[in-house]
């Protein structure tokens, strides 16, 4: 099977190359099977394209339900990681690996973030296949995190100093069962994968979690103080590897106040008016291209932010993630 990198016109240039890359197969009339040797035979080069481009998007390949996407994801040899600490509501599509995406309502934005940048050890991968694409919007929308550096640094350099300095905590209400009506919906069962209180508790300790128990059932968390401006080893690029925005500007439901869901390491108030206008950035610096059915993208978490954007119709997007 010969693949080529194809002109996406949503692709954008950044410091490290085209973004993302985007492959195809030159012949409609590949197998499944002769996918499974390309990505077998070509997994040590994909990985070092991926820290290239930061993302890859595949389109016209044989990936036609959940079960190719997962087995597209093991012949790769990615190690599967649990969905433990997420705010996002999902339910298991595969029984090892996975997720449905984002589950929040499809009025709802979802804000840019690197995937768990809450917890002190988040994927090394995201990746998203598209089982049925929306009528309308819907696009998974990235941006590069040294982009995003970038833009953050000259809207408030000394407040980017601080954050790099300082790190940042985040503060989450979780309900005892999921809201689907909300982003940050995913409840403590969930998200500890536990339903007996102790068994949490012991997994919140792990993470340097702190805690508080509402008499409604609802669990108060604030996570322990984690770097918030990074540079990423394999590239020497500083990254905005971050979810202030995110909790800034879309952690908010009936439980949570977004203004007060991130702080810096020292307890001190974030600049809401510096994140706002980050936020803003973001959208200048974002790709957003339309998901057509059996693409799969590729995300290298250290490096790339992603986001939902509102849709109309019927949407199933498809999620998986992976240690390094």
């Amino acid at each position: 099977m010969i693949v080529e990198a194809f002109e996406l016109k949503e692709q954008r240039q950044v410091e490290t190359g085209v973004f993302p890359l985007a492959l195809a197969p030159t012949s409609e009339q590949a197998t499944e099977e002769q996918f499974y040797n390309w990505i077998a035979e070509n997994k040590k080069h994909l990985r070092e394209k991926l820290a290239q481009h930061g993302a890859i998007l595949f389109r016209g390949f044989p990936i036609e339900n959940p079960a190719a996407f997962e087995r597209m994801l093991d012949v790769a040899k990615f190690e599967n990681m649990p969905y433990v600490g997420g705010a996002a509501p999902r339910n298991n599509v595969t029984q090892r690996r996975v997720l449905t995406a984002n589950e929040s309502p499809p009025s709802e934005p979802i804000p840019f973030h690197h995937e768990m940048a809450q917890v002190p050890k988040p994927p090394a991968y995201v990746f998203f296949y598209c089982d049925l694409p929306s009528d309308t919007g819907g696009e998974t929308a990235i941006c590069h995190s040294n982009a995003v550096y970038q833009r953050f640094h000259k809207i408030d350099p000394d407040f980017c100093a601080k954050v790099e300095e300082l790190g940042v905590r985040y503060v989450r209400v979780m309900p005892p069962v999921d809201d689907p009506t909300s982003a940050i919906g995913r409840s403590w069962v969930s998200t500890f994968q536990t339903q007996d209180r102790h068994e949490a508790e012991e997994r919140m300790k792990s993470l340097g979690t702190t805690w508080q128990w509402y008499e409604n059932g609802d669990l108060r968390t604030e996570t322990a103080t984690v770097p918030a401006i990074r540079v990423e080893p394999r590239t020497g690029l500083k990254t905005f590897f971050n979810s202030m925005v995110a909790a800034y500007t879309g952690w908010v439901d009936s439980r949570n106040d977004p203004t007060k869901a991130v702080c810096l390491g020292d307890g001190t108030a974030v600049n809401g008016d510096a994140l706002t206008k980050t936020a803003e950035a973001m959208k200048e610096e974002a790709v957003a291209f339309q998901w057509q059915k059996g693409d799969v993208l590729w995300i290298d978490n250290a490096l790339v932010l992603h986001s939902r954007r509102p849709f109309t119709g019927e949407r199933r997007i498809l999620a998986s993630i992976a240690k390094a």
